[in-house]
């Protein structure tokens, strides 16, 4: 087999190696016994927060709620009454006449919640209320028709400032209907004006109490739409809320049903106070949270995962991806330099102990190496810590360095590049000198296995030099079984890495993953997870490319 078809092959193996780590991290992370979403309950969390993240790890999923309610967002940035025309739609096309659901509402530029049908008290005006001829006054007309005598009564609480007039705009925005001096009777305080709606359509106005210095104007509105058979509507309400500065948005609920066929939509068309164009605007169901199905979970978590979106740190609240972004270079930078360090020298090595056979120096070579190939990371790391830097302080407690100490200003060059090997030192160390145990004793007896070989006592019956035959023949084939060990050992290696990072404060994904462990920082623990199992991959990949290309006999 050629070695560009091994490769194609190994590359296929490799995304199959990832796609089963997915499946792990997702049996581990999401069927873990318990409910995930504990991990992201926090005191006094709002019921919205908590399902905005949920939806975030793709355990839930907005749906649209049941029922007759639609809302759609106004952006009401301007004071004054807002004429607002509602329109339903069923899926048989019946039309539920020109203005079904309509009303006006006044937004003032600060949080309220107010609903029209009651009215809004002023501080002079305080109550109105609307009837046909020989009907009961009521806060809204919900039946009234175009052709229909309205009576507005309005109530005035301040004697001094009697009520002048009222003005009324017809549906089309633009004809006023002004009514001068309101009528009286003997209940004190209330005013009356009588008028004839013509249209069928909104109709809002403009109550005025004035004196000699001060004037105050109070708005109300009401449809004349009879119902359509087939539809019950229920008139809505509006709410205003100021989410951030400077834009506001008033949020129109509307309750709707129909009788004859399902709603198939639901619009509405805004007219501004200043009688600008009409904006469209479509209505929806409120939107309420669900538990996603397992397969839904699973495609999306691998949609997710393979794309890098890792979510919200539960501690930073910053996205995980940028915190990792930062952290994975020093990783590579430590791990790297360690692996290759140590498997360069322990081939070098061993190859001359084995060559060497028999020496002082390869027993005590033996000796060491078995030390410290039996000496657990954690301790040792913390031998070194000890002695080099709080004992004697040639090296830095942790940390990666890249700031003057005296000075504190960030360092750049040549003195840069120093100081992060300043403190790298210890790490590094801790990684290379129990790496390199291992690397020394399975390439010293693979080297004397094969200095027992046939082409071997042919090279030296040809006159070659020692120094050929040992690097040229026996060291290139005594590498496939340390390539082999190397490719196993990788997994170690970054095991190892993040007990080492976590005692030397180095930055990487070690040190973020114990750190994220222990704050229970879920979706940062999962990432840094995936990202470790990655970086495995990929090094045992790059290992069995190097046997290929040493040994031919493998892509057979």
């Amino acid at each position: 087999m050629r070695l560009r078809t091994y490769l194609i092959r190994r590359a296929i193996h490799t995304v199959i190696t990832l796609l089963v780590v997915l499946v792990l991290l997702f049996v581990i992370f999401r069927l873990m016994p318990g409910d995930p979403t504990r991990f992201f309950i926090a005191p006094g969390q709002p019921p919205q927060v908590r399902d905005e993240i949920c939806v975030s790890f793709g355990l839930c999923k907005w749906v649209s709620a049941p029922g007759n309610g639609y809302q759609g967002q106004i952006q009401a940035g301007a004071d004054g009454a807002y004429n607002v025309t509602a329109f339903v739609n069923d899926t048989a096309g019946t039309r539920c006449g020109a203005n079904p659901c309509n009303y006006t509402f006044v937004y003032n530029n600060f949080p309220l919640e107010r609903d029209q049908r009651n009215g809004h008290p002023g501080v002079v005006v305080t109550e109105v209320t609307l009837a046909k001829a020989g009907g009961i006054a009521r806060p809204s007309l919900p039946d009234a028709a175009p052709g229909d005598t309205i009576t507005v009564r309005a109530k005035i609480v301040i004697d001094s400032m009697p009520a002048s007039s009222l003005r009324v705009l017809k549906p089309d925005n633009v004809t006023w209907i002004f009514l001068g001096a309101p009528q009286t009777d003997s209940t004190p305080r209330y005013f009356y004006w009588t008028f004839v709606a013509p249209d069928r359509g909104t109709y809002w106005g403009v109550i005025t109490a004035r004196n000699a210095t001060l004037t105050e104007n109070f708005t109300f509105g009401f449809a004349a739409s009879p119902p359509v058979p087939g539809f019950d509507l229920v008139e809505g309400k509006f709410y205003g809320i100021r989410p951030s500065f400077p834009q506001n948005v008033a949020v129109l609920s509307v309750n709707v049903t129909a009788r004859a066929a399902p709603i198939r939509n639901v619009t509405a068309n805004l007219v501004s106070p200043g009688g600008f164009p009409q904006v469209d605007i479509h209505l929806r169901h409120p939107l309420q949270v669900a538990r996603r199905s397992l397969a839904e979970q699973f495609v999306l978590y691998f949609i997710n995962m393979l794309s890098g979106n890792f979510g919200n740190s539960f501690y930073t609240k910053r996205p995980v991806m940028d915190e990792i972004s930062v952290r994975i270079g020093p990783t590579l930078l430590l791990f790297g330099s360690a692996v290759v360090i140590s498997y360069l020298l322990g081939v070098l090595l061993g190859a001359i102990l084995a060559w060497r056979r028999g020496s002082k120096m390869e027993l005590s070579a033996i000796v060491v190496s078995l030390f410290f190939y039996s000496m657990p990371v954690f301790w040792f790391g913390l031998v070194l810590l000890w002695f080099f830097a709080f004992d004697r302080r040639w090296f830095p407690l942790g940390g990666i360095g890249g700031f003057d100490p005296k000075t504190g200003l960030a360092l750049n060059g040549f003195a840069l590049v120093g100081d992060i090997l300043w403190h790298m030192a210890l790490p590094l160390g801790n990684l290379v000198i129990l790496g390199l145990a291992g690397h020394v004793l399975l390439m010293r007896n693979s080297m004397l296995e094969v200095m027992g070989e046939d082409y071997i006592l042919t090279a030296k019956a040809k006159g070659l030099s020692e120094r050929r035959i040992m690097y040229r023949h026996a060291a290139r084939n005594a590498l496939l079984p340390v390539v082999t060990a190397l490719a196993i050992s990788i997994g170690g290696v970054i095991s190892g890495g993040v007990l080492t990072e976590t005692i030397f404060s180095w930055p990487g994904m070690g040190f973020y993953l114990v750190a994220a462990t222990l704050q229970q920082d879920y979706p940062s623990v999962q990432a840094a997870f995936f990202i470790l199992a990655v970086l495995t991959i990929l090094a045992n990949t790059v290992a069995d490319v190097l046997y290929a290309y040493l040994d031919p006999r493998v892509r057979l």
